[in-house]
């Protein structure tokens, strides 16, 4: 760093130093308008400290500023977090979770649709249906639909979207991993469900088990990659949350596995999507709190088919 850079700096930080003070008043005060006022100031201050300390671009210096936030958000929220088995957790969530807001929902709706086609006069298998989200504009399209789960709240959701959307869905009390299907099934979905399962093979088993020859399997899930990062390399789990305040389990397994494990029963990968934040869900004030995923993978959809 060069003399001219580090005076620069220097002046800077002494330029932060002399807003505290102004900020402690205002904090004092209580008075809301001067509080923002100094908190922006010391925040543009801090922004082109930085800038100048690294060499940093404008918008490359607040993308890294805007990580940062969420990162610390993350951690504090994360020391805070109790933990609750899965079923708990959703069982928590089930009168919320269609009106939160959801990256990983929004952006895997937009796309999933391409992976299903007609499915009018198809039996379709909901497998970990949660409150019918997938199931009803399915009924709705004419398909026959069976959902089944194994939170009771999550259920007692769908039945009621189903009354009021005037369609019929099959509800089971079922879980997922011991579930013996009794038919076959032209389209089986499992919408961010797999990433809760340890053990990924036993319901691939259950899958094949529901299937026939030309059963298109249609899984969407959280992007290996971002469970990755947290996974613990003994276990294969990495604890997500999905209530606030709250933590449960989630598994990493790769996509790999997932190919390997669906061609051992005549299974082979069709089609596949990886979602991003992309600059247009970055816009959306629904998903301010979601900056720090700027840019990310945050949801894969994988389509299989029994070819054999």
């Amino acid at each position: 760093m060069d003399k001219e850079v580090y005076e620069e700096i220097k002046e800077k930080l002494e330029k932060i130093k002399r807003g505290i003070p102004y900020l402690e008043k205002a904090v004092k005060s209580k008075k809301k308008e001067e509080i923002k006022n100094s908190v922006s100031i010391i925040t543009y201050d801090l922004h082109r400290l930085y800038k100048e300390a690294l060499g940093k671009g404008t918008s490359e210096a607040i993308n890294d500023m805007a990580k940062w936030l969420w990162k610390f958000r993350n951690k504090k929220h994360e020391e805070k977090r109790k933990y609750v088995p899965v079923e708990k957790q959703y069982k928590k969530w089930a009168k919320e979770y269609d009106e939160y807001a959801n990256i990983l929902i929004f952006l895997e709706e937009k796309k999933v649709k391409s992976f299903l086609g007609k499915v009018k006069g198809k039996d379709i298998l909901d497998y970990g249906c949660g409150t019918g989200r997938n199931a009803i504009p399915l009924a709705k399209k004419g398909a026959n639909v069976t959902c089944i789960d194994f939170t009771q709240a999550m259920l007692n959701e769908a039945k009621k979207k189903a009354k009021k959307a005037k369609v019929k869905i099959d509800v089971k009390r079922k879980d997922i991993t011991k579930y013996k299907p009794d038919k076959k099934f032209d389209i089986i979905i499992s919408a961010l469900v797999l990433d809760h399962i340890r053990n990924l093979k036993k319901v691939v088993n259950i899958i094949n088990k529901a299937s026939k020859i030309d059963t298109e399997v249609i899984i969407t899930n959280v992007h290996p990659e971002l469970l990755r990062k947290d996974v613990n390399p003994k276990t294969g789990k990495a604890q997500g949350y999905l209530v606030e305040g709250f933590k449960t389990d989630q598994y990493y397994h790769p996509i790999s596995e997932y190919i390997e494990l669906f061609k051992e029963k005549g299974f082979y990968l069709v089609q596949t999507e990886h979602t991003v934040f992309d600059k247009k869900c970055q816009k959306m004030k629904k998903f301010k709190e979601c900056l720090g995923m700027k840019d990310k993978l945050v949801g894969i959809i994988m389509k299989f088919k029994k070819l054999k």
